[in-house]
């Protein structure tokens, strides 16, 4: 029964026995039963195993069982160790986190290098029960409740409509020797508790439960489609600004529907959590310039936008230009010139293009972000400006004033690069030589 469900599933996902697996291999009942089956039904299988030395001793005779029962059975495997607890505290993640980072990397590296199609897991059905109470209490969404999918990537899970008895059953039926996990019976974890004190009541309520989540899950899963429909839709009318930063219309959030939802779907892939997305949608009212922050990325509640753009670093970067430079690269691509005007002198009009009095500036140049307290002379003033006046008065939002380059003579403020020159430096009757400075395309 359990062989004839996971061909179909595989079949039905365009998977056939020509194309070369890599089973994960734990040891436990649900691998050892998939590998026995997919064997069975003539599939190319090459084992990998991990050991993430989390349980000492029990985590050393899982890989010698596994190493074991392929040699006995002429399977190909691969086995890797790794530094579990070490990989987790460097990176700060938990140790679940930390082994399913490895693991897939791995395997994904073996796929290549092996020359291998699909990777291969013995996830079933009761995982994903046991996975829907867990988000469930913590408050995931309908993202978390969906149940898993049968393929993700190049990962395959074609047991998901195979409960944990129905695996048990045939490991005994065929003698299928497995290992098993100590800790699976420890009720402080919370995936056993679910197990081994949740469910039990569950199933005592409906004999059928297990069916009914299955059934449950498909509605799920029809439900989720059209979230994405919608999300994807709604993602259309978001507005990519300049690099990496991305724009999303605040009347096109505030008047949606499903605006919790929407919005936490569209930040998500930026690390912003649900909290923080209620936060945001509670502050749509609000006054501009409030920020909001993931672990790698900021929100900021603009006049009209929410804008979404990288943390950057705090310290304030400079960088210099020396006399006898002709191109810039970074931060601002600049073309320079010094040349004596003639008659047929003009100049130019666009604000990305700049003709300063050569005999006025002092070298090096230094290109700076602004900073509270920097004031200039906007050409044709003869009175010092702040340049946060001119940020409001030329309608700057809070990204453009923090994306904004000043170019100095000294400490004077020579041009707000793109924008306005110092009337200081302005070309004169009296010049004699002119600095050009023209901005060329990024």
């Amino acid at each position: 029964m359990i062989q004839q469900q996971v061909e179909e599933t595989l079949c039905s996902y365009g998977i056939n026995k020509n194309d070369p697996l890599l089973v994960a291999l734990s040891g436990g009942p649900d691998s050892m039963a998939l590998l026995h089956l997919l064997n069975a039904s003539g599939y190319h299988c090459t084992v990998a195993h991990c050991n993430f030395h989390l349980r000492g001793e029990e985590s050393d005779e899982d890989t010698r069982f596994v190493l074991d029962y392929c040699r006995q059975n002429n399977i190909p495997f691969f086995v890797k160790h790794f530094n579990t607890l070490e990989e987790a505290k460097r990176r700060g993640i938990s140790i679940e986190m930390a082994a399913r980072d490895l693991r897939y990397s791995w395997f994904y590296e073996l796929l290549k290098s092996e020359n291998l199609r699909w990777i291969v897991t013995g996830h079933h059905g009761d995982d994903m029960i046991e996975t829907f109470f867990l988000n469930l209490v913590r408050g995931t969404g309908l993202r978390g409740l969906k149940g898993m999918q049968v393929i993700n990537g190049k990962v395959v899970r074609p047991m998901l409509s195979v409960g944990r008895e129905q695996i048990e059953d045939y490991c005994r039926i065929h003698n299928i020797p497995f290992r098993t996990d100590s800790s699976n019976s420890d009720t402080s974890f919370q995936r056993n508790r679910i197990r081994h004190v949740v469910m039990p009541v569950f199933k005592d309520l409906n004999p059928g439960f297990f069916y009914t989540m299955m059934q449950n899950f498909r509605n799920l899963q029809e439900a989720w489609q059209i979230v994405e429909t919608e999300v994807e839709r709604v993602k259309k009318d978001m507005v990519a600004g300049e690099g990496d930063i991305w724009m999303i219309p605040i009347k096109l959030i505030a008047q949606h529907p499903q605006k919790n939802t929407v919005l936490f779907e569209l930040l998500r892939p930026y690390g912003f959590n649900r909290q923080t997305v209620a936060e945001i949608i509670d502050g749509l009212e609000g006054t501009p310039g409030k920020q909001f922050f993931s672990d790698n990325y900021r929100l900021i509640r603009d006049r009209f936008n929410l804008v979404v753009v990288p943390k950057e670093k705090d310290e304030q970067e400079y960088f210099y230009i020396n006399s006898d430079e002709t191109e810039v690269l970074k931060p601002v691509p600049l073309k320079i010139r010094r040349f004596v005007p003639d008659n047929d002198f003009r100049f130019s009009r666009s604000p990305q293009c700049i003709h300063l009095d050569a005999d006025m500036i002092e070298f090096p140049l230094t290109l700076r972000h602004w900073k509270p307290g920097d004031q200039f002379r906007p050409l044709g003033m003869e009175t010092f400006k702040k340049l946060s006046d001119f940020f409001v008065d030329e309608k700057f939002s809070l990204v453009d004033k923090e994306r904004t380059w000043l170019l100095l003579s000294g400490d004077q403020i020579v041009w707000v690069v793109g924008r306005r020159i110092d009337d200081r430096f302005k070309v004169t009757a009296k010049t004699k030589n002119i600095l050009e400075i023209k901005m060329e395309e990024g």
